[in-house]
């Protein structure tokens, strides 16, 4: 077995979720490359070694990959985001549909897995970011005064680098980077033991909004838009952050759940109602279940703007689902799930296994924790998967968005 240090010659066969690829050695154990790609052979140091896995680095790329290109930002390879842009946008995502496919079936036992009904690519491999968050990096002293450098994380997750701009973000988020962080907030903020990161926003009409730490709640509500409809968002609420794909996504699940002809909508994380608000009408009650007050408001004002009524409880999901569920006839209910990378907490899909509501749509930027959920659901016969399609919200980094529609097999 190869030790730490040892240098290898490897041809790359698979990438796995996260990024790396994978190359096999003669023993048949597994090693992990970060921004190779399938088809290069390379010398690779060993940098780790595991009892199941090692990890390695390029040291040489000895036959590249057909899929290889130039990166475009000068801090790939350093900075802890992008982790594709050495790939044809084509290989990448033709990558992340195998890492969806292979998640479920290896960390979900799902075996009969359907074929996707959608595969959306982004429209723009960069500037699709509406929004930013940059760390507080170092003080630098300038003719108008001390101000800080903010930027992002390098790959040991520990140190930070300056970012002047980001290849990712929409022009004006970068164009008024700058502007923030010498504002007299930005000024504020160099003062603050400790001080906070920056977030930048684009709303719909291309304007630049900021803060630092937390976002004020008493400033004016951000106007985004579904399907060509105003929306209100909070400046510290959830909203995606690539426009292009959230309209796919919102339209092709309307698409979906428009035939099933449920009269209850129950829609659990529902930050701003951006699921109810893309639904169909027919919907006799429309449930909207969100902790987050601000985002629970805007949702009450968005459906009345929408003619759409609906009743927003402002809790945690696992608090006041198991009630609900029992409230309402489950045989014509759809439950819309969209929680956060980490999954739902273990009573929302306990709820839901017990309560059985006919249709569950559950949307997820983290394929293994959608994994790990819906393994529990369809247990026993539970749930069986009618819809599945993969969302390219985030290009050039490790992330996806799925979305998964269960219907009940005993309905």
């Amino acid at each position: 077995m190869p030790e730490t240090g040892q240098l290898l010659e490897v041809s790359i066969i698979d990438i796995a979720f996260g990024g790396s690829g994978v190359a096999k050695l003669e023993s048949g154990a597994v090693v992990f490359v970060p921004y190779s790609a399938i088809g290069d052979k390379l010398e690779i140091k060993i940098t780790e070694c595991k009892k199941n896995f090692f990890r390695g680095e390029i040291q040489q790329i000895i036959v590249p990959s057909p899929d290889r290109i130039e990166p475009k930002c000068c801090h790939f390879g350093r900075c802890g985001g992008c982790v594709y842009q050495h790939l044809d946008y084509k290989a990448e995502l033709k990558s992340k549909q195998m890492q969806l496919q292979s998640c479920l079936k290896r960390v979900g036992g799902i075996q009969d897995l359907p074929e996707f009904d959608m595969v959306v690519a982004s429209p723009l491999e960069y500037g699709y970011r509406n929004k930013l968050r940059l760390e507080p990096h170092k003080p630098i002293l300038e003719t108008d005064g001390v101000h800080l450098s903010y930027g992002y994380c390098l790959r040991d997750n520990n140190t930070y680098f300056t970012v002047k701009e980001c290849p990712l973000a929409v022009d004006v988020l970068n164009k008024h980077l700058a502007s923030a962080i010498h504002s007299p907030w930005g000024k504020q903020n160099a003062k603050h033991k400790p001080p906070m990161p920056v977030t930048l926003r684009a709303d719909a009409q291309n304007n630049s909004h900021f803060y630092f730490g937390r976002a004020p709640i008493s400033v004016t509500w951000l106007k985004e838009e579904i399907h060509g409809k105003e929306v209100s968002v909070p400046l510290g609420s959830f909203w995606q952050v690539n426009h292009a794909v959230a309209e796919s996504l919102l339209k092709v699940v309307a698409h979906w759940v428009k035939p099933l002809g449920m009269e209850t909508l129950i829609d659990a994380y529902s930050g701003v109602g951006t699921f109810s608000l893309a639904m169909p009408t027919g919907f006799v009650e429309r449930i909207l279940i969100e902790s987050d007050r601000q985002a629970g408001e805007a949702a009450k004002l968005n459906h009345a703007n929408f003619q759409l009524g609906c009743q927003v409880i402002p809790q945690r999901t696992e608090s006041v689902l198991p009630n609900i569920t029992k409230q309402h006839d489950m045989k014509s209910t759809l439950v819309v799930i969209d929680p956060p990378r980490s999954g739902c907490q273990p009573k929302v899909i306990e709820t839901l296994a017990i309560r059985k509501p006919a249709y569950i749509l559950y949307v997820s930027c983290n394929p293994a924790t959608l994994a790990r959920d819906l393994k529990k659901l369809m247990l026993k016969d539970g749930y069986e998967i009618c819809k599945i399609g993969l969302f390219d919200m985030f290009p050039r980094t490790a992330h996806f968005e799925s979305a998964v529609l269960l219907a009940r097999k005993d309905k």
